[in-house]
């Protein structure tokens, strides 16, 4: 009868054993592939993704004239539960600045972050902005219509870099209602919406 009970108590533990080996298991299973959908998607520069309470991001970090900066910007879930960029992140290096082209992968907003070293520190001189709207223009009195349009943002407000760049969060200016933003009939192209806009010179929304 004892060994009959040393006997059971011995299936008993190897199977508590071995349940707790495959419960822990699954668990790291479960994490390397969360780790690894997540590692797939950073196509560029090594970003990290992190998660906290409020949201999910991932973070780009470039080398701009020996210094680092760091850019945040939002992630989603596809239909395969792995994770994806909303804003296309790339880098350009000219002899005395650089310019950071953010691309909305979801909508058609483009952005350019034009950055230069000054006093040894880094600082955003200049900012553009571009993106598709229905813009709605008076054609006569109480008389209104909708016309496809382009909206261009020029800020130059010198914006210096002493943290993370969060996109969208940073790029908030590209309002048709702030004074760096005006709306622009399709038929012109972007130089064009500037020359015009910085002369003066009224807009033709008839095409």
């Amino acid at each position: 009868m004892k060994n009959k009970i040393i006997y059971i108590f011995i299936i008993v533990l190897l199977s508590s054993c071995s349940n707790e080996q495959l419960n822990k298991k699954n668990v790291e299973v479960s994490s390397f592939n969360e780790k690894k959908n997540i590692h797939e998607t950073a196509k560029t520069m090594s970003p990290i993704i992190k998660a906290d309470f409020e949201s999910t991001y991932i973070l780009d970090t470039f080398d701009i004239f020996s210094h680092k900066i760091i850019l945040q910007s939002d992630v989603f879930l596809d239909q395969l539960n792995i994770y994806e960029r909303v804003f296309e992140i790339s880098l350009i290096n000219k002899s005395d600045f650089a310019i950071v082209e953010i691309q909305n992968r979801i909508g058609v907003s483009t952005y350019q972050l034009f950055i230069r070293e000054r006093n040894k520190k880094l600082e955003i001189f200049k900012q553009t902005g571009w993106d598709s709207i229905v813009f709605t223009i008076e054609t006569a009195k109480d008389d209104y219509t909708a016309e496809r349009a382009n909206l261009i943002c020029l800020s130059q407000d010198i914006k210096p870099i002493n943290g993370i760049i969060k996109i969208p969060d940073d790029l908030n200016f590209t309002n048709e209602n702030t004074k760096d933003c005006f709306a622009c009939p399709q038929q012109y192209t972007t130089e064009e919406c500037l020359q015009k806009k910085q002369s003066g010179k009224k807009f033709s929304w008839k095409k």
